[in-house]
Order: structure tokens, then C-alpha cells, then sequence
């Protein structure tokens, strides 16, 4: 699987009363490295981020994200199905990891609004290293 790193610059209005990043940030954080992750390994056209959607999505929180310091999400594993992709990823802030996440993505067919199989391109492009 191809390494893939986000970096994310937390922004102020992303705090919550405690000062630290708030969930919903995060949750959307980890689709950025999603999307980006699956957009690397996509030829054009095919699997664009608009092919997928979301089937489930856990977060653990393991310790504190702040403002004031860039938080890189790097996609960890990725693991397809037929038409599913299942994503981990992990955030780590000041070299200290802060959130560990794994989101499954369901390919759909734009026309049927059914699931659909993973293009083959896709598929060997997660076994390359």
C-alpha cells in the first residue's frame, strides 16, 4: 500500500470550551485523508471521491489535539472487499499520536445508486508498494 500523509493546520474556530480540537473536526480531518488517499490511488475518472460514501466510521480518541500545532493524518492500512474499502488511519500531533480511526467506504454506481465493484486499477494500485 502506497504511504499517504496529510498535514492539517487546526484552525481556532475548531476548539471546543476546553481548548482542545472538537470530535466533528476530527471526523472531518480523517475524510480528508480518506479522500485524498483514495483520490491517489484512482485513474481519472474512475473511483472519483464523488463513486464513494460513507458505511461506517469508529474514532479513538488517545489523547488531546490542540491549536496551535500542524496534526499529520497518515492512512495506516487499507483493506478492499468488493465494492467496500476499509481505511485506518492515524493523527499524531507534535510526534504524539492523538487519534487512531477506521472508516469503511462503499463504491457506488452513480446511475443505480448501488454498490458496485472496486475497479481493478484501484485494487492493484493498493498492493504496490
Amino acid at each position: 500500500m502506497p504511504q499517504h500523509s496529510v498535514t492539517i493546520t487546526p484552525r481556532f474556530y475548531e476548539t471546543d470550551a476546553l481548548g482542545h480540537i472538537n470530535n466533528a473536526s476530527i471526523a472531518a480531518w480523517f475524510e480528508v485523508a480518506r479522500i485524498t488517499f483514495v483520490e491517489s490511488l484512482s485513474e481519472a475518472g474512475s473511483a472519483s471521491a464523488n463513486s464513494w460514501i460513507l458505511a461506517s466510521l469508529k474514532i479513538d480518541f488517545i489523547a488531546e489535539t490542540f491549536y496551535g500545532s500542524d496534526v499529520i493524518a497518515t492512512v495506516t492500512g487499507a483493506t478492499a472487499g468488493n465494492s467496500s474499502l476499509t481505511i485506518t488511519c492515524e493523527m499524531s500531533q507534535g510526534g504524539k499520536l492523538t487519534v487512531r480511526g477506521t472508516a469503511v467506504l462503499v463504491h457506488m454506481d452513480p446511475d443505480s445508486k448501488s454498490p458496485s465493484r472496486i475497479p481493478d486499477g484501484l485494487r492493484e494500485r493498493l498492493v504496490a508498494d
